[in-house]
């Protein structure tokens, strides 16, 4: 059974993705190109095709990255929330949150914690901030500790 740090999981929130902005940036500039030269040479259907084209896949960029843009917010948001959690755990025992390690990068209910030598079932409360901790004992299990790698 895995169980994940907590520089893992804050590893896991994703950082701006230049490759899209870069990508996107040189088909906006490829797409002026193209509609300028179509401008200028309004006998020709050669520029005007290549600009139509360039604007297309354009567009089809944009809307990939939206799409993923948003799916990447969504995981963000679920890593932040077991942030969180690690956080509130922490606390609540009186430890160093990069002790703690959990069994789950992203949800929080139900997810096993490990402090120390130490395992607690987690059990979401009616408030964000409250969860019961259930102390348990594993029987028969390989615990694999997951660093984020330097």
């Amino acid at each position: 059974m895995k169980f994940y740090s907590y520089d893992y999981v804050l590893s896991q929130i994703s950082q701006q993705n230049w490759t899209m902005i870069i990508v996107s940036t040189f088909l906006v500039i490829v797409t002026g190109f193209f509609a300028f030269k179509a401008f200028k040479d309004k006998r020709g259907s050669k520029f005007r095709e290549l600009s139509l084209i360039s604007i297309l896949t354009l567009i089809a960029f944009v809307l990939i990255s939206i799409t993923n843009f948003q799916n990447s917010q969504s995981n963000d948001n679920q890593f932040r929330s077991s942030l969180h959690f690690i956080e509130i755990v922490s606390k609540e025992l009186g430890v160093d949150k990069k002790d703690i390690y959990v069994n789950t990068s992203a949800t929080t209910d139900g997810a096993i914690i490990k402090v120390g030598d130490n395992f607690y079932r987690a059990i979401s409360g009616t408030d964000q901030d409250s969860y019961l901790l259930e102390k348990m004992e594993l029987y028969k299990s390989d615990v694999e500790l997951v660093e984020v790698e330097k």
